[in-house]
């Protein structure tokens, strides 16, 4: 059903949850995983841009590699990061964007996740995205759910 995912990832502990989710629908699709991090706004330069490049792969790449898998694209640009986003999406031709609820997300077990709490980055792909997004709520990492 899906041909090409793609993950949006701000490096953090959570994103690693996410991407789990992102990397198992790539799998069970035989799709195309596309990892996206944005450097938001300000100069950054190539130097800049190649260092995070490695810090994705420093994050991700070992754990598809050791599954088998190997069907993925590492995307880091700078400037607004819903706009990268979607630029990407729009322009690979996208079918499910696939992104964490928020940059700060409980993880902690005695801090509770908040319901209905989307991030800026979220609630703005979730508007302007040319493809489906899936949010993965908090409520599916280890530890945090509920009942």
């Amino acid at each position: 059903m899906f041909k090409k995912i793609l993950f949006g990832t701000c490096l953090t502990e959570y994103c690693d949850h996410v991407f789990n989710f992102a990397l198992n629908l790539a799998r069970e699709n035989d799709a195309r995983l596309w990892i996206y991090h944005g450097l938001g706004p300000g100069t950054s330069t190539e130097d800049i841009k190649k260092a995070a490049a490695g810090r994705v792969a420093e994050a991700y790449v070992q754990k598809m590699k050791s599954s088998g898998f190997t069907n993925y694209m590492i995307n880091v640009s700078d400037g607004d990061v819903v706009a990268g986003l979607v630029k990407l999406a729009r322009d690979a031709r996208i079918d499910l964007l696939v992104m964490g609820t928020s940059t700060h997300t409980p993880l902690e077990i005695a801090e509770a996740a908040q319901p209905g709490k989307l991030g800026p980055t979220a609630t703005e792909t979730l508007l302007a995205a040319p493809c489906p997004v899936l949010v993965v709520p908090p409520s599916m990492i280890p530890g945090l759910a509920k009942g």
